[in-house]
């Protein structure tokens, strides 16, 4: 899979399962290994990325696709000690009261692609229009889903419209895990799970990602989950 860039999508099943949060951490643990990266909303009717972050430009992805902004004026930028990476935030269609043109998505993803390594696409959850859209503009899905039995069976819905679409799913991001594995996930299926931590809270209450948050050592097992992923995505652009 390696190649000029990697557009890596991020859907689940059920809402809550804490989507944004892994995004957001896993492109800091990117950045953090000199990748450029671009993490964008493509949440369009309740987008939320802007809540966990700081930096929020005045335009959005949602203002570009109502021809409202150019590219340039819609990307924000995050540090992370000594490390960047960019952001995209959406406004939600029923703020902004505009009609958008749904194709320009995979238009701002294909201009994109020649500035970062790796584009993460933070998605709505379900199964809808919109999540159908930014699937077929990925490269690569892999699923967010949490440890409870209920997000496994939506994650399995979620699975096959990936499989429809014809995308590789590289497996499930198991988050908020209380035991040392995933309870209903396969270990086959599973590309990497979160444990359950409240410094993660914590950060994005801030604005900030987990590797902003000074943590003892033995305590950050999230963190190092994210470090772990981050390799393992590193690894598919060889």
């Amino acid at each position: 899979m390696g190649g000029e860039s990697l557009v890596l999508a991020f859907p689940s099943g059920k809402g809550g399962v804490g989507k944004t949060t892994v995004a957001v951490n896993l492109a800091a643990a990117l950045a953090l290994r000199e990748l450029r990266v671009v993490l964008i909303d493509t949440n369009f009717a309740l987008p939320n990325l802007h809540l966990f972050l700081d930096v929020v430009p005045e335009r959005t992805l949602t203002h570009y696709m109502s021809g409202d902004a150019g590219i340039d004026d819609i990307v924000g930028e995050v540090w992370v000690r000594d490390a960047a990476f960019d952001v995209i935030p959406s406004e939600s269609l029923v703020d902004l009261k505009a009609k958008i043109d749904l194709n320009l998505l995979s238009d701002v993803i294909n201009r994109l692609k020649g500035s970062y390594d790796i584009l993460l696409l933070d998605m709505p959850p379900g199964l809808s229009k919109y999540v159908v859209l930014p699937l077929k503009a990925s490269d690569a899905v892999v699923i967010v889903t949490s440890d409870f039995k209920a997000s496994h069976s939506d994650a399995l819905r979620v699975l096959k419209l990936v499989q429809g679409v014809g995308k590789p799913h590289l497996g499930f991001i198991v988050n908020m895990c209380r035991s040392g594995g995933s309870r209903y996930f396969e270990t086959t299926d599973v590309f990497s799970t979160v444990p359950y931590d409240p410094f993660i809270r914590r950060a994005y209450t801030s604005g900030r990602t987990i590797f902003h948050t000074p943590v003892p050592g033995w305590l950050a097992r999230s963190k190092r989950s994210f470090e772990g992923m981050a390799e393992k995505i590193a690894q598919l652009m060889v």
